[in-house]
């Protein structure tokens, strides 16, 4: 199948760029770690996956990266996939290896909890699981967290399903600054980069399997009627229009480029314990977000990025850590706080049968494997 050979070539690839990316000298990863698994270009419908490049910017310790610029046709900005049949969707993991592994294996997407990441086995065939954003910072092993992704999306590819990883403010503050204070601080990334032997620097340069992993990680994913972005706000731009900006904001100016790190953009937006959101600039939440989705070809809009209560102006609230749909499903709010570093709540899967079909139907699904309505 031509989506199983361009994986093979983007795993060739991915090491190749990893080891020329920048003057720095190289992180040689464990000798468990996982390359980084990208999954590769589904033909004319871009990659859904990640591998190794850079923003034709320049690391912090003053290596150059022009030498590893990001392949944006085969690692568009906005990974866009339409054949999926069933979704599983979760956000904000943020370094916590035990409560993802613990949610994957209730939902029976995995055989067992693998000894290491590279060790996992996908037993959930053809379906999608979706990470909308912030695989890192705040819990106790991001480093896992991360290789469990990367070998996840190899075995779910094989099994003819996908994991898609779009990235959050958590890895584009990284990428900016790896040593941003987020990043440093005690229960940041880098103490973890450090611990198992790679540095922050070259780590953002992409010179190891996790930055590479990291830097080309789609900025948004359009899957199957479902648009999936970490902080939502796409400004009633056209996927067409969202890449081309995204695009051109990384190239000029890296992943500190306000497309991405303005207050007001797609990964960093934040939401209010009480009304008004940016939902509401019109005074019409409902009708912007048929507007907004429809502009980008789909139906429902997934954001992760806050836990906290939110307010909505027909004065119904979000408590904090609930999932939540709202507008009658055009929106839908997936951070649950699963991370110990979070709210230590084990999370949440989203479970959307048949996709953009009549008869889609969804769900949340509990650490347990048991439904609950939304």
């Amino acid at each position: 199948m031509r989506f199983t050979r361009l994986l093979s070539i983007s795993l060739a690839a991915v090491v190749a760029l990893a080891l020329a990316c920048g003057n720095a000298s190289t992180d040689a990863p464990p000798a468990d770690a996982t390359p980084d698994a990208g999954t590769g270009a589904d033909g004319s419908e871009g990659a859904d996956g990640t591998a190794a490049g850079g923003d034709g910017g320049t690391s912090t310790d003053g290596a150059s990266c022009t030498t590893c610029a990001r392949d944006w046709s085969a690692h568009p900005p906005v990974a866009q996939i339409s054949t999926a049949s069933e979704l599983w969707v979760v956000s904000d993991i943020h370094g916590d290896y035990s409560a993802f592994t613990s949610l994957l294996l209730g939902a029976k997407l995995i055989a067992a909890a693998p000894a290491t990441p590279a060790a996992v086995k996908w037993t959930g065939g053809t379906a999608y699981l979706v990470v909308v954003g912030d695989l890192i910072d705040k819990g106790p092993d991001a480093v896992d967290v991360v290789r469990l992704a990367a070998a996840l999306q190899v075995a779910a590819s094989a099994a003819g399903g996908g994991v898609v990883v779009t990235m959050g403010n958590h890895e584009a503050e990284f990428l900016a600054d790896p040593l941003n204070s987020k990043a440093s601080g005690a229960s940041g990334f880098d103490p973890e980069l450090q611990s198992a032997g790679l540095t922050p620097a070259a780590t953002a340069a992409g010179q190891n399997d996790i930055g590479a992993f990291l830097r080309n990680l789609p900025f948004a994913a359009s899957v199957s009627g479902w648009f999936f972005a970490h902080a939502g706000k796409t400004d009633g731009r056209t996927i067409a229009k969202l890449s081309s900006d995204l695009q051109a904001g990384v190239d000029a100016n890296g992943f500190g480029a306000p497309v991405l790190s303005a207050v007001d953009s797609i990964l960093e937006v934040k939401l209010n314990a009480k009304a008004p959101q940016w939902w509401d600039a019109t005074g019409d939440a409902q009708a912007l977000l048929t507007q907004w989705t429809s502009a980008l070809g789909v139906k429902h809009l997934v954001m992760g990025h806050q836990p906290g209560g939110v307010g909505f102006a027909d004065l119904s609230t979000r408590a904090a850590d609930k999932m939540i749909q709202k507008y009658g499903g055009l929106l839908f709010l997936v951070d649950t706080g699963l991370s110990v570093g979070a709210d230590g709540t084990g999370g949440a899967f989203l479970h959307v049968r048949g996709p953009g079909t009549a008869s889609e139907s969804f769900e949340e699904v509990l650490p347990s494997g048991a439904p609950k309505p939304l």
